[in-house]
Order: C-alpha cells, then sequence, then structure tokens
C-alpha cells in the first residue's frame, strides 16, 4: 500500500493538534467540579490507559520492524508517561513535578514536531500522537481537575534529576549499542525537527541542554504570575 510522506505542519498535521488539544483541556475541565471519588477514578483510569499504551508501543516496536533497542520506554516522553501513571496511583508529587516539565517539554515538542515518517493511516500515525497526548491530558488533568501545581524549588529539582538522567541514559544507549538514541543523545531524530538547525551530534547537546533548562523556567512562569498577582 502506498504511503503519503507526513508534512509538517500541513493540513492533516493541523487538524489532529486541534482535535488533540481540545481533548488535552476539556476532558479535565468536564471533571473538575466531580467529586473525590470520580476524579480518583478517572486518575486511575488514565494510568491504566498510559499503561496499556505503553505494553502497545513496546509491541509495535517488533510491529514496524524498528530497532529491538526501542522496545525499552526510556525516551523522557516514556518517562513522563510512567511518572504521572505512577503519581495517579501514589499521589507523590515529585512524580507530578518530574512528569509536568518531562511531558509538557517533551511531548508537546513530539506533537509539534512529531518523528514520524508518513501520514494517517500509517500505522504508527495514530499510536504516536495517542500517546503524546495521553501524556498532556493527564498532566492537565493533575493541574485542572486535581488542583496540583510545581513551585520554583520543583523546578530546580527536576533540572537535577534531569542532569543526572541524562548521563545514565547516555550510558544505556552506548551500552544497547546502534539504534539506541534515547532522549535523542547520540544523533538527530529521523524526521524533521528543530534539531535540523542544530550543530552535528554529538554538538548539538550544546544546544538541546540550555533550551531545555530555559524551556523549564518558561513552563513554571505562568505559575510565578499567579504568584505575583495573587500576592498583589
Amino acid at each position: 500500500m502506498h504511503q503519503v510522506p507526513f508534512q509538517l505542519f500541513g493540513i492533516q498535521h493541523l487538524v489532529t493538534l486541534l482535535l488533540c488539544f481540545a481533548l488535552i483541556v476539556l476532558l479535565p475541565i468536564y471533571f473538575r467540579n466531580k467529586s473525590s471519588e470520580t476524579k480518583k477514578m478517572m486518575g486511575v483510569s488514565l494510568s491504566a490507559l498510559i499503561i496499556v499504551h505503553a505494553f502497545d508501543s513496546m509491541l509495535n516496536t517488533f510491529t514496524f520492524n524498528h530497532a529491538w533497542q526501542e522496545a525499552f520506554p526510556l525516551h523522557m516522553c516514556d518517562l513522563s508517561a510512567l511518572s504521572i501513571a505512577y503519581y495517579f496511583i501514589s499521589r507523590e508529587k515529585i512524580f507530578f513535578n518530574c512528569a509536568y516539565f518531562w511531558g509538557l517539554g517533551g511531548a508537546s515538542m513530539a506533537l509539534l514536531t512529531p518523528d514520524v515518517d508518513f501520514a494517517f493511516p500509517s500505522g504508527v500515525f495514530f499510536p504516536f500522537f495517542w500517546g503524546h497526548t495521553l501524556i498532556l491530558l493527564a498532566v492537565s488533568y493533575a493541574i485542572i481537575a486535581l488542583n496540583q501545581r510545581p513551585f520554583l524549588r520543583d523546578v530546580h529539582r527536576v533540572i537535577g534529576i534531569s542532569v543526572m538522567l541524562m548521563v545514565i541514559i547516555y550510558f544505556i544507549n552506548l551500552l544497547l549499542g546502534e539504534g539506541a538514541n534515547f532522549w535523542y543523545l547520540m544523533d538527530r531524530p529521523d524526521a524533521d525537527s528543530v534539531m535540523n538547525y542544530f550543530p552535528d551530534p554529538p554538538f548539538h547537546m550544546t544546544v538541546v541542554i540550555p533550551i531545555a533548562i530555559a524551556f523549564f523556567y518558561l513552563l513554571y512562569i505562568p505559575f510565578w504570575i499567579k504568584d505575583k498577582v495573587s500576592k498583589d
């Protein structure tokens, strides 16, 4: 079957983004005034959906003949998904914090610059967009329905955790060998992305790391503004 190449910011991409972000915003608003028990059940349901998608992604690695290394859920978006899934069960805030900064940064960028080669109905199109939308939906649900939020100290903690994990992920990439490119530490994504304009690997990380840190602080700005307005 002939497959149509994916067009970045083409009509199909823009319509998909509109549907994804509508779900991310509207569903949490719907649950905002529900009972605590209903909110808890929805959180657990989101955790279940995330876990199911994680297993499905592992199977798709072999179904679509991707490198076997990709079966490991070690990309930043994978870790953010697992973090928010665990948060809904444990309610340990550090897992929300990691999911917030990794998820909004990584998943948003993934939706805007998807690492897919072919447009819908390609077999990888829906799982890719559904998986990243699910991350943002879960984080949005925690913020809007459960009134969760990060603080400035949380930004610093997640940056520290991210740097330590980056070192670990780098050595995991080396250990797994060719085909392992978690956190895109070894190479750029295969599909077009903003990394195309960065220096050649491994020097692309000299740009990626400062941008990621700046983006973490940028993600905190809405809460900083809210706190300033509340004090005034």
